[in-house]
C-alpha cells in the first residue's frame, strides 16, 4: 500500500477551485431550475440574469450592506 502525503497548499487550492466552481455554475444551475419547474418564466441564460441571481441571493441571505451595530 502507497503511502501519499497530500500537502495543505494542494488542499487550499482544490478548495478555492470548488469556491470558483460553485461560484460560476451554482446560479446557472439556479437558472435551470427555475426554468424547469415554471417553463413559463423562460429566463435565459445570459450575464445579466446570471449576476441577477447572484444578487437576489445575496439580498436573501442578508450578506448585504449592514446597518447599525447589530450582532
Amino acid at each position: 500500500m502507497m503511502n501519499i502525503k497530500v500537502s495543505s497548499n494542494t488542499g487550499l487550492i482544490l478548495m478555492v477551485i470548488f469556491i470558483v466552481l460553485v461560484a460560476i455554475f451554482g446560479p446557472l444551475l439556479t437558472i435551470w431550475a427555475l426554468n424547469t419547474l415554471f417553463p413559463v418564466l423562460a429566463i435565459p441564460f445570459a450575464l445579466e440574469t446570471w449576476a441577477a441571481v447572484i444578487l437576489l441571493g445575496i439580498f436573501i441571505r442578508g450578506d448585504g450592506i449592514k446597518f447599525g451595530d447589530k450582532k
